[in-house]
């Protein structure tokens, strides 16, 4: 104990620990950046302020606006469809379904959050009528991971000290659920952030198409695809570095799911266009 405090007093704020700076050092595997950073002061803030904290609406919203923008592309393509075709369709879904992605996300998120404050008033109330069963309960969970009685005992008495606390261990350990007290509009960026993201990236197969006239799969529907792959393959990269995968397996992921998909609606265009000759 002694040394600890020793460690905490001896601190040179030099800035508060960085989360980014952390996960930087894990990648490249260097011991020493990883000590430094641990050196710093804790400050809570430092881990909201991560771009990661949206990584999953940035990447499901860009992968979705650039398959399913594609998808149409490759189908109007397989069916020698015309470029005014691809783009009034084309440019329909990316605004139509990218509001619709936007704002899922944010009827979901909320619903989560609702479901998670609503389980934090039931907690608090418990703790306010029944804290010395829920301190039981508290014990009982941690001996099930594989501490002992007064181990056990000795952690709860702890935590259960300040009542907030002991709820947010409860919310976690019981429940198995977070929620942000201080950020009321999280489900609102969300859904912001992957509407603007759809659009972002769902407008990219578009552009080669950009002049509208022309029909079937000439060099604009290839230089769709090279923009489709580019594009993807950066989504990738990005969701790769803030998850801390490799990044080559993250973009070629990302690719190889694009061209899957597109060459799934390209055959479908085709096949069908060619029954409907035949009719």
């Amino acid at each position: 104990m002694a040394d600890f405090t020793q460690r905490l007093t001896s601190r040179v704020p030099e800035g508060y620990k960085s989360c980014d700076a952390a996960r930087d050092a894990f990648r490249r595997g260097d011991i020493e950046a990883s000590r430094r950073e641990h050196q710093k002061p804790f400050h809570a803030e430092s881990h909201n302020s991560s771009a990661s904290e949206y990584v999953k609406s940035v990447v499901f919203g860009g992968l979705d606006g650039i398959t399913t923008t594609f998808a149409i592309i490759a189908a109007a393509a397989g069916s020698n469809g015309t470029y005014a075709t691809v783009l009034i369709f084309g440019i329909s879904n990316v605004i139509a379904d990218g509001f619709s992605m936007g704002f899922g996300e944010y009827i979901g998120g909320e619903a989560e959050r609702e479901n998670a404050l609503s389980e934090r008033r039931r907690e608090e109330w418990e703790v306010e009528n029944s804290f010395d069963l829920e301190v039981d309960e508290m014990v009982q969970i941690y001996m099930g991971r594989g501490l002992s009685f007064e181990d056990a005992t000795t952690i709860v008495k702890i935590i259960s000290k300040d009542q907030r606390m002991f709820v947010d261990f409860m919310m976690v350990e019981e429940l198995g659920l977070l929620v942000d007290l201080e950020d009321a509009h999280g489900p609102k960026k969300q859904g912001l952030v992957m509407f603007v993201s759809f659009l972002l990236f769902g407008f990219v197969p578009l552009l080669a198409y950009a002049p509208g006239k022309g029909q079937g799969t000439d060099i604009v529907f290839f230089i769709s695809c090279v923009l489709t792959a580019v594009s993807l393959a950066v989504l990738g990269a990005v969701k790769g570095y803030l998850v801390g995968m490799s990044l080559f397996r993250a973009a070629g992921l990302m690719v190889i799911n694009g061209a899957v998909s597109g060459g799934v609606s390209f055959a479908t265009g085709y096949l069908i266009e060619a029954a409907l000759r035949k009719v």
